[in-house]
């Protein structure tokens, strides 16, 4: 069995921004209600009719999404050593994405939903280095040897 590792490729690490402005309606408080002659308001008890209050709040939100990928090509090539004659060939291939997602913001956090609020509480994080990376894919390629070992049949 001969091993042939033709390619290793590795990404340049890359931080991609997408910015957004939120924006929604919240309850901020309440209000009298008041009539014609701009007195407040009474409802059918003498009770002073309250209205909520409601304003539009923004935000703008930045996530950040960190990349970096390997992918590893090969073959496995099968010879019998008698003759030196290939008898069979085997493609290999193999990747590792890393992928981190993190956020923040300005302005005011209401505007954001719970999901983005969770986003935005996680910072930014080392890169893997390339031989992690290669050592991450290998792990991988490990399996999938043993795969193609177990499959072939030997005489």
């Amino acid at each position: 069995m001969l091993l042939n590792f033709t390619t290793i490729n590795i990404s340049p690490e890359q931080v991609i921004t997408k910015v957004t402005t939120e924006e929604r309606e919240i309850k901020d408080g309440w209000e009298y209600v008041l009539d014609e002659n701009g007195n407040v308001a009474k409802d059918s008890l003498n009770n002073d009719i309250k209205q909520d209050k409601f304003i539009i709040v923004k935000c703008n939100f930045r996530k950040f999404t960190q990349h970096k990928d390997v992918q590893i090509s090969g073959n496995v090539s099968y010879f019998d050593l008698n003759t030196n004659q290939q008898i069979n060939s085997y493609l290999l291939t193999s990747g590792f994405v890393f992928e981190h997602v993190y956020a923040n913001y300005s302005g005011d956090k209401r505007a954001l939903g719970d999901d983005l609020l969770r986003l935005s509480a996680k910072r930014s994080i080392p890169f893997p280095s390339n031989e992690q990376l290669i050592y991450d894919s290998g792990e991988d390629l490990k399996n999938n040897i043993k795969n193609i070992i177990k499959k072939y049949q030997f005489n």
